[in-house]
């Protein structure tokens, strides 16, 4: 195969519309032989989109999923290949509508949100490594939003007595950590404080939020049409934290199975900050080519994705969408990843 042959198969990997699997898995080993292994995830992840069934392409594409990770910052960023999703859902709520194909180039995401012992770690010198909330005199702090603190108290930390409501502080003794549960009662400047910062440090690499397109091709893990990260099976306690609404805590998110690119939570858990803007009518604009709808300037909600540990089951598909603003009380129901991009 030619250099201007592959370039061609990328340009078909890019694009939306029936296919072959099998000719998708030819080009990924003439990617692999060529050392171009990005590609030849894509192709495998088309391959998989087209055949989820086959358990050799599932394996082989999983392994280089997995060989592309990385470890960074203390954090395990996950590979999700370049590609085109199928964004939206034909039985979800009218902003979900209608279905579409959206080009994504290939980033890095976080495995899990972020907890509060990871975000006060890199957000500066400023805290202890593995002290959660607690500087060096013992005194509960935060690099900011102090206000928000009580309910971090309560939701981003393990060693629980059973809380008995909403604000039930009480801890077993010498029993809490930081670095597990999702850190929460979060707004968008703070994950893009820390992503600006993270950026500064590492030249060639730009951290963010994701994009609600990013979102939605992380979230479905290689799969297509389906309605929740797993596939169209509804959720249950064993593959989603959902539905808890009297229970006042979150679970781990790496207790429950990890989606196709290997990621979990993205249904259920926490609800996930993006970096868009809300529009009811934005998949109607991005399906007619046209730009983006009302502006910053006009629309200051942000979406938000992937539902949280109180929602119901239709609330905690990889298509539905909700939106907040920025400037709200803190929720134990919201927190936030990161991409990474080249």
């Amino acid at each position: 195969m030619s250099i201007d042959t592959a370039a061609a198969v990328a340009a078909v990997l890019a694009s939306h519309g029936p296919g072959d699997a099998a000719q998708f898995i030819v080009y990924a080993d003439h990617f692999l032989d060529r050392g171009e292994r990005a590609l030849a995830a894509a192709a495998l992840d088309r391959a998989y989109g087209l055949a989820p069934e086959d358990d050799a392409l599932a394996r082989q594409r999983a392994a280089l999923v997995d060989e592309l990770a990385l470890e960074e910052h203390g954090l395990r960023w996950r590979f999700v290949p370049a590609g085109t999703t199928v964004m939206g859902s034909l039985s979800g709520d009218p902003d979900e509508r209608p279905v579409h194909p959206q080009r994504v180039d290939a980033f890095w995401i976080l495995d899990a949100p972020i907890t509060w012992d990871a975000y006060q770690r890199l957000h500066g010198p400023e805290t202890r490594e593995g002290d959660g909330p607690f500087s060096a005199d013992g005194d509960a702090e935060t690099v900011e939003f102090q206000d928000r603190d009580p309910v971090r108290l309560q939701y981003c930390r393990t060693g629980f007595a059973a809380p008995r409501n909403w604000h039930d502080h009480a801890d077993e003794e010498g029993t809490s950590a930081y670095g597990v549960l999702p850190m929460v009662a979060m707004v968008p400047v703070q994950a893009e404080e820390l992503a600006a910062r993270l950026t500064a440090i590492q030249a060639g690499v730009a951290y963010a939020l994701p994009t609600e397109a990013q979102w939605e091709k992380a979230a479905r893990g290689g799969l297509v049409g389906k309605r929740f990260a797993w596939g169209d099976a509804a959720p249950t306690p064993a593959t989603c934290d959902f539905d808890r609404m009297g229970d006042f805590r979150l679970l781990d998110p790496r207790t429950l199975p990890a989606n196709g690119y290997g990621l979990f939570g993205m249904c259920g858990g926490v609800s996930e900050w993006t970096a868009d803007r809300y529009d009811a009518l934005a998949y109607a604009h991005a399906a007619r080519g046209e730009p983006a709808g009302p502006t910053s300037a006009t629309v200051q909600a942000r979406v938000l994705r992937g539902g949280g540990w109180t929602d119901c089951a239709d609330a905690v598909t990889v298509s539905y969408r909700s939106s907040r603003s920025p400037e709200a009380p803190g929720s134990p129901t919201i927190g936030f990843r990161l991409v990474r991009v080249v």
